[in-house]
């Protein structure tokens, strides 16, 4: 389940609720009680993401000698944290390039007032993971929120209520929106004008103005999908045992409550939300047998394959993905490969340095995604094709192998950079791919690659001492 917004670790019993040390959590959103002055890029497993300066404040704080923050940064010695109780600042600490670092403030003196984390950032991102308070904290002041606020409650709901993606879009954020008077609320999720989701790890909550009896999606799920309902049971309309995108990929009945959190282990996407109330007709939702259909148009056979490229090409993806990202497109005469590789769009420089590169489903910076596999239609990224083959029915398409996990590992070497790709697809095939890509200048001399870039329109570029290159070799 979601974690807690914060937890108070040692009650103390006094008349003002007062508690020795308070933890609060900033995986999935801002706690309560705190307030930013620049909203996080989005959240993970790193906490709370900001690019560019904030002052996070609690207020409620005394008899304060300690604050212990928990963060991670991606350049080193570029960005700091500062910390007061009131108008005294009890440490300032510059962050080293480190995922998980804990800082901890500490003061002689006892402390009392708002406290305040200023964070100041120069380059790329500051994550802050947990906030832990050694003193008192009084938490009486925090208004009740309201979860109908903003929805009609003399709504007559129809039968049954759709909800669609409406408003705003965005990846790889916080988001709610209200459609048919039901508020969706997601931590941390993708928003197109054509659906809305919870990524991998994440909640998605429904509020309405009457207790909900069953709600059904119509979406997509990947495979193994599970879902932890906060009222309820969880029904699955299809099978999970493959990545699913059709009507009906999942169910919750027996609601009787106007608030429903669903926690997603992986990615679920919602094209449309149908929800039932009393009011509407009885619905027949249960679990349907084993289905023998699947997403994916893959050879059953498993197979160990062993590439070398020689040609790589790559387009941008920012736009169609809504993420900063772009597709590395390797060849030879025998196997194309398609990589969609995640990166960070906070400056407008180093933002896909050498190094390791995870794929997974978590569409998080410095990451591949696994590719969610295929249809009749469309091949999805990250993908292996190899010759052509003809399917049962006559059609003549490629042999693709869908990449669900594995590592691309980016290292510089003596004029260009190596591609190296250990893979698994979706099958059990395994892969091992290596490209090497060398920076030709205008005048054929081979310099040394300190790294490979990407802008924030997608275009990748190599630097070398000084001078730029695309990935072509032309110098810029």
């Amino acid at each position: 389940m979601k974690k807690n917004l914060f937890t108070l670790l040692a009650l103390m019993t006094s008349a003002c609720l007062a508690f020795a040390e308070a933890s609060f959590d900033f995986s999935f959103a801002i706690p309560k009680g705190w307030t930013a002055t620049v909203a996080p890029r989005g959240f993970e497993d790193r906490g709370a993401q900001f690019t560019d300066n904030t002052i996070l404040t609690l207020s409620g704080v005394g008899n304060v000698t300690t604050v212990t923050v928990v963060c991670s940064a991606n350049e080193a010695d570029a960005n700091s944290i500062e910390v007061f109780v009131g108008e005294t600042s009890i440490g300032l600490k510059v962050l080293p390039k480190e995922n998980g670092q804990t800082l901890t403030f500490t003061s002689e003196a006892e402390l009392e007032g708002d406290l305040k984390i200023v964070i100041t950032r120069t380059k790329k991102s500051v994550w802050i993971k947990s906030v832990t308070v050694g003193g008192s904290y009084d938490p009486g002041d925090i208004p009740e929120e309201d979860p109908t606020e903003g929805l009609d409650h003399e709504y007559v709901y129809s039968e049954p209520t759709k909800v669609i993606s409406t408003g705003e879009e965005g990846s790889k954020i916080t988001y709610s929106f209200i459609c048919n008077n039901v508020k969706v609320i997601a931590n941390l999720g993708t928003k197109t004008d054509t659906y809305f989701g919870a990524n991998a790890g994440t909640t998605l909550t429904f509020v309405t103005t009457r207790n909900m009896k069953a709600i059904v999606v119509d979406g997509f799920v990947r495979k193994a999908f599970t879902a932890t309902a906060s009222s309820g049971t969880i029904a699955y309309k299809s099978s999970s045992s493959v990545d699913l995108e059709e009507e009906e990929v999942l169910a919750v009945t027996d609601i009787d409550a106007n608030v429903l959190t669903l926690y997603c282990d992986k990615q679920l996407r919602c094209n449309e939300v149908r929800i039932y109330f009393d009011e509407n007709p009885d619905i027949n939702i249960h679990p349907e047998e084993e289905l023998n259909y699947s997403y994916y148009w893959e050879p059953e056979e498993a197979v160990t394959m062993d590439i070398v490229f020689d040609r790589l090409e790559y387009q941008d993806m920012t736009e169609n993905m809504g993420y900063a990202c772009s597709s590395f497109l390797f060849y030879n005469d025998t196997y194309e490969m398609n990589l969609v590789i995640f990166a960070s769009a906070t400056d407008e420089s180093t933002i896909l340095p050498s190094g390791s590169y995870p794929i997974n489903d978590t569409y998080a910076e410095n990451t591949v995604q696994a590719s969610p596999g295929g249809d009749e239609y469309y091949d999805y990224p990250s993908c292996v094709f190899t010759d052509f083959e003809t399917d049962g029915e006559g059609t003549e398409r490629y042999n693709p192998y869908y990449i669900v996990s594995g590592m691309l590992v980016i290292t510089p070497v003596e004029g260009g950079a190596t591609f190296t790709i250990n893979a698994v697809t979706y099958n059990g095939s395994v892969i091992s791919a290596t490209y090497v890509h060398v920076v030709n200048a205008a005048d054929n001399a081979i310099v040394p690659t300190e790294a490979i870039v990407s802008m924030r329109n997608g275009i990748i570029l190599l630097r070398s001492n000084g001078a730029t290159y695309s990935i072509t070799g032309n110098r810029l």
